[in-house]
């Protein structure tokens, strides 16, 4: 921007949901905009790309994009469409990054959108911030693919990659993909799971191991503390320090697999693998929607299971378990149905439910917001290893 004095830059931003977030990042990016002294030539605009171009092609038609960056969740389709639809309003040498798409949505997308446009350029990937930031050039004057985007299609792409040029990509045919199918919201849950001594000594345990508990986090690329918390809040506990009650679980978890499985409907699950964290959701935890096996790491789990334990009477308030009818056809991602159906956490209580629903935990409020006083679960989950 400060070598192409001629240019007007105009910065599209979409932040996530959360409105404080959305508030202090635009003051910061208008702080810096002031230091620079680019006030006259930085246009801010907030909002879904479509309209904002809508309002840019109505209320300063001779303005031209020369950066944009667009942070947005969203999937593969959108991102690949809102990115072609940009290329009208881009000026020469314009930068392009984009950002925070679901289940490397923004990988496939910026490899067909050079495989579409060549005057798409791959500059840098930043691994570590967001979900994945890519930063692409844009030059309608050089419509041919650099050595640098034809390495990151390969790499991208393997052994589906069958030609490159540096004006086209020949793709082969990719394997069909899985027959849909359909989860329904259905869980089973036992209460007086374990006896009540086993119960109140895995409580006992947890709270004297305060300090071994750890941030949770989510599988997404960036697994650092600060992307989780956009998807989740809460500690946990590793296996290890726990081994002995875990051991005593995983033993009644085993003896009652075979009548569960029945009773979801889920047929030949192999119980050979188990996996499994304890889990402190303290006041204003929460865990956004998810199903438990959409990362290759998670790929096995076909069976999710949830022990409660908590004081009595119960501390907190909040914390269930809301479970959501849901469909699933391989690559992609899962597509929720209307219907849940809802678990409220009771002591010494276990759910079980398939790992393929998507599902939530609702915020938890816990009025003394002592970790004692949390809503404390073991997490299991229970698959094969034809699944990994």
């Amino acid at each position: 921007m400060l070598r192409y004095t001629e240019k007007l830059a105009v910065i599209l931003w979409d932040p996530l949901q959360n409105s404080f977030q959305k508030l202090t990042s635009t003051e910061d990016i208008q702080t810096q905009i002031s230091q620079l002294g680019l006030e006259e030539r930085v246009l801010l605009l907030e909002g879904p790309i479509p309209a904002l171009l809508a309002d840019l092609g109505q209320c300063f038609p001779e303005t031209q994009i020369g950066v944009c960056f667009w942070t947005e969740l969203t999937d593969y389709r959108t991102c690949l469409l809102q990115s072609l639809l940009l290329r009208d309003y881009l000026a020469d040498s314009a930068l392009y990054l984009v950002n925070h798409c679901h289940y490397g949505a923004i990988a496939q997308a910026s490899l067909d959108l050079m495989g579409v446009d060549p005057s798409f350029h791959l500059q840098k990937i930043f691994h570590n911030l967001g979900q994945g930031i890519y930063l692409l050039s844009w030059d309608p004057q050089r419509k041919g693919l650099s050595e640098r985007d034809l390495a990151y299609i390969q790499a991208t792409a393997p052994g589906l990659l069958l030609s490159t040029s540096p004006l086209f990509l020949t793709f082969a045919q990719p394997d069909p993909p899985e027959p849909a199918r359909f989860y329904p919201c259905r869980y089973v849950k036992l209460d007086n799971f374990l006896p009540a001594e086993v119960n109140q000594a895995i409580l006992e345990h947890a709270i004297a191991h305060q300090d071994k508990f750890i941030p949770s986090r989510s599988y997404s690329q960036n697994n650092t503390e600060a992307e989780s918390l956009k998807f989740r809040r809460s500690l946990r506990l590793d296996y290890a320090y726990f081994q002995e009650y875990g051991s005593l679980l995983r033993e009644k978890i085993a003896a009652v697999a075979p009548d569960i499985f029945v009773k979801l409907g889920i047929e030949d699950c192999d119980t050979q693998i188990f996996e499994m964290e304890m889990v402190a959701s303290h006041d204003g935890c929460y865990f956004t929607m998810h199903a438990d096996n959409s990362y290759p790491q998670t790929a096995f789990r076909q069976v999710s299971c949830v022990y409660y334990f908590h004081r009595e009477p119960k501390p907190y308030r909040g914390g269930e378990l809301r479970i959501y009818d849901t469909q699933r056809q391989k690559p992609h991602p899962p597509i929720l149905y209307g219907t849940y159906d809802e678990v409220i956490p009771t002591n010494n209580s276990i759910v079980f439910f398939s790992s393929s629903c998507l599902h939530e935990i609702l915020p938890v409020f816990s009025p003394s917001q002592a970790f004692a006083d949390s809503r404390f679960t073991i997490n299991t989950w229970l698959g094969s290893e034809q699944y990994t």
